[in-house]
């Protein structure tokens, strides 16, 4: 049977990842980067999508792996750079506009994000972390004017509670690197069925500061009380 996530070879079987770590290899592999690293369950992980292999660094031991069936890699990266990232689900309201997300690096401070606006609500979209310390955001580089949308519905209400608090940007507001970072959206380049779904589910809803980066959508609001301390699990480093 096609499997719609990635697989390790473990004693000579395939075998599914866990949900978690599903979810970190797919979106590093949709970001087009032949590499990416990151932590997870206290151990440190560097993939190489070209040999499909995947690499303990603490271990040194090596894997093979395959991605789900159908899947392909962007012709190339979706963002510019190499470094650090994490992924957010675009919150209603937010394409076309400039909005701020807590740093899932250091939770007391906040990145600056220009939404694509051809992004969807609900899609999974990729934030580079930039470089260097807070700084006071040039109003030239705000785009749009980002209104929290406010849900009459319950069950949307629940869906995005956790990510309310994703703020209106103004110049002068101080973020990472004083700049805005231009957001990817995952998963562009294949049109398929059932696609925008799959993609809905690789995003984080952001949420504030003092909770970090919490699960998206429909798990929010349980997995929002351990987000604090799991955050970091869930940057990537693309290269």
């Amino acid at each position: 049977m096609a499997s719609m996530g990635f697989q390790v070879k473990l004693s000579g079987e395939w075998t599914n990842y866990s949900p978690e770590e599903d979810k970190i290899l797919k979106r590093a592999y949709l970001a087009g980067f032949p590499n990416a690293s990151y932590d997870l369950r206290g151990q440190s992980y560097e993939v190489n999508f070209g040999t499909m292999k995947q690499k303990n660094k603490i271990s040194k031991k090596e894997r093979e792996i395959r991605p789900p069936h159908k899947w392909k890699a962007p012709a190339a990266p979706v963002i510019s750079k190499p470094g650090k990232t994490f992924c957010i689900t675009v919150p209603p309201g937010a394409p076309g506009t400039t909005i701020q997300v807590p740093n899932p690096s250091d939770k007391k401070t906040f990145i600056a994000v220009n939404v694509p606006a051809t992004a969807k609500v609900g899609q999974a979209m990729l934030v580079p972390i930039p470089d260097g310390p807070p700084a006071e955001l040039p109003a030239a580089q705000i785009q749009g004017a980002y209104e929290p949308v406010e849900h009459k519905d319950e069950k949307e209400k629940k869906k995005w509670s956790t990510g309310a608090k994703v703020a209106a940007v103004t110049g002068g507001a101080v973020v990472v690197g004083g700049l805005a970072v231009g957001g990817a959206v995952l998963g562009e380049h294949i049109a398929e069925e059932g696609w925008d779904a799959t993609m809905a589910d690789l995003g984080d809803v952001a949420t504030t500061a003092g909770e970090g980066i919490a699960d998206g959508a429909e798990a929010a609001v349980d997995w929002a009380g351990d987000a604090a301390e799991t955050a970091g699990d869930f940057i990537m480093d693309l290269f």
